[in-house]
């Protein structure tokens, strides 16, 4: 904007008018965005608030015509600003007064001279944006129906996108809606619509005031929704048209687990579901699992619809992400953390809740070991880097907020919460839960409120543990020695010492498990000493300690985190490494303690991940297991792990060697694996690492149909993945079995995951024109229209492509120089996908070098800076193993 625009002098007339008159003025005029301090003050003077919006919705409309009246009662004194940004003030009146409507650094200011000492009444008229994408109002266009859906998403900061309020989670309000809408449009809102009166092509849809809630939880969704009842306590789910016989099909389910989960935490916290009414909708292209809105929880479609064949993991993991949402409507929607630096009160809490929810309502899946499996590794995967932060993030301005989500808050924070859950004991920490849930109610909390209610049950030590876990960064690393005196236990040495190498010490509480060999009378027909277990709990808080055992006879190996209690890296020693290593291929078949062995994997991982260990032997080692593995789960996880060795750890010589024997085994197991779940899985694999003509073959014979998997119709995401596979590996065919498909498959997730395969084209002018549309946040008058976020997000790995470093390398730059951009326009979670994938797809000393030439410079946003740190470690532990192991 130029110096001569009208706007940019209406804008410069207003300032100096303040600068002259107003009490704001002389403590600065807001910045952009929302500031601690801004809203602390802000929070100091106002209380019962009331909002009451008015929404036009049209078909195709690129605007919704708004009005509100907010009342609240403000006790302080000086002008006041109210948030709002990206849309256009038509009018406004506070307490009858006309006020100026020009926006200073997204926010209106409300002038001392017009507002009430008590009670005050503001009445605006305004326009907001809708958009496919980068506001926060969003359109979704069914391109199999031509039908549009629009929903809301406000966290943390863009409520004000969508209207005028004090966007901060601290000022809860009661919220009245009423929108006008197509009469075949069915709208969703907080609470139950009371009425829908038609008026002419438009109907009105009234729905009542909210319970108190932050302006983050308001939301509405609107469109040709069909809507599918469960039984009495179930809650309707709402579906787009054209996925109704899918939805069907998967609905009860789902509101099965949302009933029972309701129940469970409903007794659990001694606490009635918070909420008048409860109703789940399914999302399409919804950037994030779910957002838990008060009473009304959005859903990401493909979460919840299955695109490929499904596993038992994969309804585990719906199951949970229910669960998750569901304990939302206490941890975050009832109690509320006062600022997003505590947004793990919210965050953790309803994930680890998921999982002790499912512990409870469903037993037989294992709940704790999927927990060490998919919660643990991503937590530690962050803390080792130079990008991790404290549980409790410093987050001066909301516009920051969005850097607070990832790995720190979704997962260390609930395994931390499983750490202290056993420091403290389960009724202990129940209790706690209960009085913190009861005194925050409808209200707003923060951590050390929670550790009050905590310390209220009985333990006095909680505030040390607290300050330990929540406020420093990091985790331990623990390692074990052991000696023995010919057949007999001498000593068991426990070490913790800060994987960033500082001289941070964790109160720790954890069990040390010890195998022994089997008395010859209680031999088994394996190769395997049996585990006489004798686990033993430790609680200590000190970088060493000697641990006493009851047990006299000298062990075959020791693991220091039995039960996956305790949260650090606990590494093997090389006894202990030696003995696993021989004995976990017979457990494959060997009843046993599932967690327990999933840990003794991981734990040769570790030592793998740390440079400690050849990739090649230990990919080499579950090549050997997979043939008769029986866990479905980690038949998984090892197939992801022999992918990573192979795709980033290992030489292209070293690739090449082991790739006939992995598409071998993999090949096999997918067609003859006893059980359709373990077929599914080492398909994945299988199509993951096939990159010899003997495997691209057989792919295309899975497309033709000439090879079939028993019990496992390929769904048509899956088969978009095997073109994806071709693309990819440049194979002769896939240009025409692309065509193929684009003809057999119209739909629009047709289109999307067609889109998102051709990123893999390995030609120069493809990636200039994916890049393109990458940094592309909005559609220019003549130029291309925007990308939905949702196809972008799915092409980036095809784009990054393992085998494709020549090609993309070049853009390595440029995509650390957009993420300003990025952080701005994209939603919360893009910008992780960004660089996870820009990084993943390197694996060379070069892009190595690129990376940390660009963290040299000065002006980079300290929240981008630790991003890239934490994500490029993984690229920087690479270099390192392919140094340290050549073959």
């Amino acid at each position: 904007m130029f110096a001569g625009s009208p706007v940019f002098r209406a804008s410069r007339l207003l300032l100096a008018l303040l600068a002259i008159s107003s009490p704001l003025a002389a403590q600065s005029l807001p910045e952009a965005g929302i500031s601690r301090a801004l809203a602390s003050a802000r929070a100091a003077r106002l209380s019962d608030l009331h909002y009451k919006l008015s929404y036009e919705l049209h078909p195709h409309a690129e605007v919704t015509q708004a009005h509100e009246t907010l009342t609240f009662t403000d006790t302080g004194t000086g002008d006041l600003p109210l948030d709002y940004r990206d849309g256009t003030l038509t009018s406004a009146s506070l307490n009858g007064t006309t006020i100026p409507t020009q926006l200073v650094n997204g926010h209106i200011i409300l002038p001392a001279a017009a507002l009430h000492k008590d009670q005050n009444t503001l009445t605006i008229a305004f326009q907001s944006n809708i958009a496919a994408a980068g506001k926060a109002i969003t359109r979704y266009t069914d391109r199999d129906d031509k039908t549009e859906y629009l929903y809301t998403l406000f966290v943390p900061m863009d409520a004000s996108m969508a209207f005028p309020c004090f966007d901060q989670p601290d000022l809860k309000a009661r919220f009245t809606l009423d929108i006008s809408a197509p009469t075949d449009w069915t709208v969703i809102g907080n609470t139950a619509a009371t009425s829908k009166t038609a008026r002419g092509d438009s109907a009105q849809s009234i729905f009542p005031e909210t319970r108190p809630i932050s302006t983050y939880l308001f939301a509405f969704a609107a469109g040709p929704f069909e809507a599918i009842q469960g039984n009495p306590g179930e809650p309707t789910i709402y579906v787009r048209k054209s996925q109704l016989t899918r939805a069907k099909a998967e609905a009860p389910q789902v509101q099965q687990i949302t009933a029972r989960g309701v129940a469970y935490l409903s007794d659990y916290f001694a606490q009635p579901f918070p909420f008048p009414k409860y109703d789940l909708v399914l999302i399409p292209g919804f950037p994030f699992g779910g957002m838990e809105h008060a009473g009304d929880t959005f859903l990401n479609e493909d979460g919840v619809l299955f695109r490929t064949a499904p596993t038992a993991s994969d309804y585990f993991r719906r199951d949970i992400l229910v669960l998750h949402e569901t304990t939302h409507q206490w941890f975050g929607d009832l109690v509320t953390m006062r600022w997003f630096d505590d947004l793990w009160l919210k965050e953790g809490f309803a994930q680890y809740m998921a999982y002790k929810a499912m512990a409870q309502l469903k037993p037989d899946t294992n709940p704790w070991k999927h927990f060490y499996e998919e919660i643990k590794p991503l937590a530690y995967a962050i803390d080792e880097t130079q990008g991790t932060t404290p549980i409790y993030q410093n987050i001066p301005n909301l516009k920051d907020a969005k850097s607070a989500y990832g790995a720190i808050v979704y997962q260390k924070a609930p395994a931390v919460l499983k750490q202290l859950d056993y420091f403290l004991g389960d009724q202990n920490f129940r209790d706690g839960l209960r009085l913190y849930l009861k005194q925050h109610a409808y209200a707003n909390a923060q951590w050390a409120d929670l550790i009050g209610a905590f310390q209220a049950t009985g333990k006095s030590d909680v505030q040390a543990w607290a300050s330990a876990w929540i406020l420093q960064r990091g985790m331990p690393e623990v390692t074990v020695e052991f000696s023995c005196r010919g057949d007999r236990l001498g000593n068991i040495h426990l070490m913790q010492h800060d994987v960033l190498e500082t001289d941070a010490v964790w109160p720790i509480s954890n069990q040390i498990f010890l195998s022994f060999p089997a008395k010859p009378a209680s031999a088994k027909p394996f190769d395997l000493p049996v585990y006489e277990m004798e686990p033993i709990r430790v609680d200590w808080n000190r970088p060493a300690i000697n641990v006493i055992s009851n047990h006299a006879a000298c062990p075959t190996s020791i693991f220091a985190n039995y039960g996956d209690q305790a949260y650090g890296r606990f590494l093997l020693d090389p006894i202990s490494e030696k003995a696993v290593t021989a004995s976990l291929i017979a457990l494959s078949t060997t009843p046993t303690d599932p967690l327990l062995k999933s840990q003794l994997w991981g734990a040769l991982w570790d030592q793998v991940h740390t440079a400690q260990a050849s990739p090649r032997a230990y990919a080499e080692l579950a090549l050997k297991d997979l043939p008769t593995e029986q866990d479905e789960s980690i038949a998984r996880i090892l197939g992801g792990r022999i992918s990573a060795a192979m795709h980033a750890y290992l030489s292209d010589k070293g690739r090449e060697a082991l790739a006939p024997q992995a598409e071998s085994v993999t090949a096999d197991r997918m067609i003859h694996a006893p059980t359709l779940g373990l077929r599914i899985v080492n398909y994945r694999t299988f199509t993951s690492i096939a990159q010899t003509p003997t495997a691209l073959a057989q792919i295309k014979d899975l497309l033709s149909g000439k090879l079939t998997i028993e019990g496992m119709p390929l769904k048509p995401l899956d088969r978009w993945n095997l073109i994806g596979t071709l693309i990819q590996q440049n194979d002769p065919e896939a240009p025409a079995l692309l065509a193929a498909e684009k003809q057999r498959d119209q739909s629009g997730e047709g289109q999307k995951y067609a889109y998102a395969q051709q990123a893999a084209t390995p030609t120069e002018a493809t990636k200039q024109q994916y890049f393109a549309d990458y940094l592309r946040t909005s559609s220019q008058p003549g130029g291309p229209p925007a990308v939905q976020e949702d196809w972008l997000t799915q092409s980036l790995g095809r784009f990054n492509s393992w085998n494709q470093t020549p090609l993309t390398e070049p853009y390595l730059t440029r995509a650390l120089d957009a993420l300003p951009d990025i952080k701005r326009n994209r939603k919360i979670f893009f910008l992780g996908a960004w660089l996870g994938s820009f990084i993943g797809g390197q694996h060379s000393p070069e892009a190595q070098q690129i990376f940390h030439a660009w963290l040299t410079r000065k002006d980079i946003d300290p929240d981008l800076r630790l991003k890239v740190l934490e994500l490029s470690d993984e690229l920087d532990r690479t270099v390192l193993i392919r140094q340290k192991f050549p073959d």
